[in-house]
């Protein structure tokens, strides 16, 4: 077996955060590349957190973290809703104050989604609220919520129908507690990942004496900055965009081995690594070897017949439902991969996406590589689960098409360190003794930007 180049992580961990809806830990991956230091993370699912703790928490994590973890909170799956309603754990998350930089979360996007049905009635888009409950409990300097496009829609025309939509809410509730705040819309593909993903991130400052727009414009700026130290971190083109190929080529091809945690099922092994991100992304794994969740889908004659025909007729990108409709299938959300462009979102739905050279799904390998997880980050629990328990049980393919993605969340970690730094800096301390006409146009740090990070 060929050994392949392996990337190293140098970075450290300074500032500390708290990760909420914390799934199998996209975010915390990406916060802890960007050199953060995770205090504790709630998620409520018992297979997303055991994906989680094998990562970030068991002796011998390959991205071990949270080593301050609290005594009073058991390291386990917890309901947030749960937790706020115990009196003394709100008491010790009120003795928090003071100590935390940032809270962050992902609250459960579904009710928003206009992927899905877009309810405004769904019980889900009341935890976005929860979220905000413990920011008043806890008080962290920096506020962080990723979520849907969505989320900044006002619902019409659905159940729950509002004027204002639940980014506004939000930013109102932040202001209450004396947070300057802001939405934006990032793409994941700026900052390296293979996939077209678009998300809100909105963003509260505790105590700023900048205004929300300039704020806005200079986290953009540094945005900018953060997206290519990113791939600069990686080896990866400052520009242009990642290819679903490039992304996962190196997962097809090779000869098929059973998979070692479903035997009964085929898997396949590593071909050589020819691509910076495929490098990026295999942390040394060996040519030859099996990556971790690469099981390949058993498909039935019909299935197979449509993909091979697919293949044979249809352009690359979404299939037409008139296609979908004259062979029968009741999905009608299929995509052809384009071989040569990054992939559109990624579900929690594998069967939505064919593989651009074989004529099956994608694996939830697959998946993660175009989320830009790295392949020794493993995942645990089932597969896959259908029917009514899809909206409560988080298989592998949901923990992933659910999470934020890790080179995504490292490009925020970075860009919400340096405007920390630049607001404690001299010129953001006498900013607010400045009259509207002496405020000049901030100036993009590009200092606290460079190849070395800031300790």
């Amino acid at each position: 077996m060929e050994q392949d180049e392996e990337v190293t992580t140098p970075n450290e961990p300074t500032l500390s955060c708290i990760d909420l809806f914390a799934g199998c830990g996209g975010l915390s991956l990406g916060l802890k590349e960007a050199g953060w230091s995770g205090i504790f993370a709630i998620e409520r699912d018992p297979m997303a957190f055991e994906t989680l703790s094998q990562n970030f928490l068991v002796s011998g994590a390959p991205y071990a973290s949270f080593a301050d973890w609290p005594a009073w909170l058991p390291k386990t799956n917890h309901d947030i809703v749960t937790l706020l309603k115990d009196e003394s754990v709100r008491t010790h998350l009120r003795s928090l104050r003071g100590s935390v930089t940032l809270m962050a979360g992902g609250p459960p996007c579904q009710g928003f989604s206009v992927g899905g049905r877009r309810d405004g009635a769904d019980e889900r888009n009341g935890l976005v609220y929860q979220m905000l409950d413990m920011v008043e409990l806890v008080r962290p300097q920096v506020v962080l919520v990723e979520n849907v496009e969505g989320i900044a829609r006002r619902f019409v025309a659905r159940p729950g129908e509002e004027s204002t939509s639940i980014a506004d809410e939000v930013i109102e509730r932040l202001s209450t507690l004396g947070y300057t705040s802001f939405f934006d819309v990032l793409d994941a593909s700026r900052f390296g990942a293979p996939q077209a993903r678009r998300r809100v991130a909105i963003v509260g400052i505790r105590d700023c004496s900048m205004p929300a727009d300039t704020l806005k414009m200079t986290f953009a700026d540094m945005l900018s900055e953060s997206a290519i130290t990113v791939r600069q971190h990686w080896g990866l083109h400052e520009i242009k965009n990642i290819t679903a190929k490039e992304a996962i080529g190196d997962l097809a091809g090779g000869f098929r081995a059973a998979c070692p945690d479903s035997t009964e099922f085929e898997s396949a092994v590593y071909t050589k690594a020819v691509s910076a991100y495929a490098r990026a992304m295999r942390r040394g794994k060996k040519t030859g070897s099996i990556p971790n969740s690469h099981r390949f889908s058993k498909h039935g004659e019909r299935i197979q017949a449509l993909y091979n025909l697919a293949h044979q007729t249809q352009p690359a990108g979404r299939l037409s439902k008139a296609f979908l409709l004259e062979n029968n299938t009741k999905k009608d959300k299929k995509v052809l991969i384009d071989a040569s462009a990054v992939v559109s979102t990624i579900t929690t739905h594998p069967d939505e996406f064919i593989h651009y050279a074989e004529p099956r799904n994608i694996t939830v390998r697959e998946m993660a590589r175009l989320q830009s997880f790295p392949d020794d980050f493993h995942f645990y629990g089932r597969y896959t689960i259908n029917g009514p328990r899809r909206k409560h049980d988080v298989a592998r393919c949901s923990q992933v098409g659910n999470a934020v993605p890790p080179l995504m969340a490292e490009g925020l970690g970075l860009a919400l360190r340096n405007l920390l730094e630049f607001l404690n800096a001299e010129s953001a301390t006498e900013f607010s003794t400045l009259t509207e006409a002496q405020r000049p146009k901030v100036p993009l740090q590009a200092k606290l930007l460079s190849g070395v990070f800031p300790g």
